[in-house]
């Protein structure tokens, strides 16, 4: 995940594994962040309280674990951040099976609609990779 350009310099050390040691650990941890539209809010909530069983089958069958979204408002907005763990052995091939899904491309479609992409995210990857600061097992 790359950092800005204003960043501070990563610190890794041992409550903070380098790139190459996370590379290393059977799970990978995956964060991001993402607006929420305000006035599509209560959609995107009904939508998660009754997830369809095709996308809960497809977030198993990419090896994901752990899978959260969670919801905050700061100054006003409201954002959406996601975290899930990757168990899997070919993270790339698990990411584009499952976005093949035509169910999860329906899914997608749902919950995009109530999504605010920020500034620096992809149109092909909306929600904003983080940087993990702190791991402790």
């Amino acid at each position: 995940m790359g950092m800005s350009e204003n960043s501070t310099k990563a610190h890794f050390g041992p409550s903070n594994p380098s790139p190459q040691e996370n590379e290393k650990s059977k799970i990978k941890r995956y964060a991001s962040v993402i607006g929420l539209n305000p006035e599509q809010e209560l959609y995107y909530r009904q939508l998660h309280a009754h997830v369809w069983p095709s996308i809960l089958n497809q977030i198993k069958q990419a090896n994901l674990q752990n899978f959260s979204i969670h919801l905050t408002e700061i100054e006003g907005k409201k954002y959406l951040f996601s975290y899930y763990e990757y168990t899997g052995e070919h993270y790339e091939k698990d990411m584009s099976n499952m976005a093949k899904d035509p169910e999860m491309q329906r899914w997608w479609k749902e919950t995009s609609s109530c999504q605010i992409p920020l500034p620096g995210s992809h149109p092909e990857e909306p929600w904003k990779p983080m940087e993990m600061l702190f791991f402790q097992e």
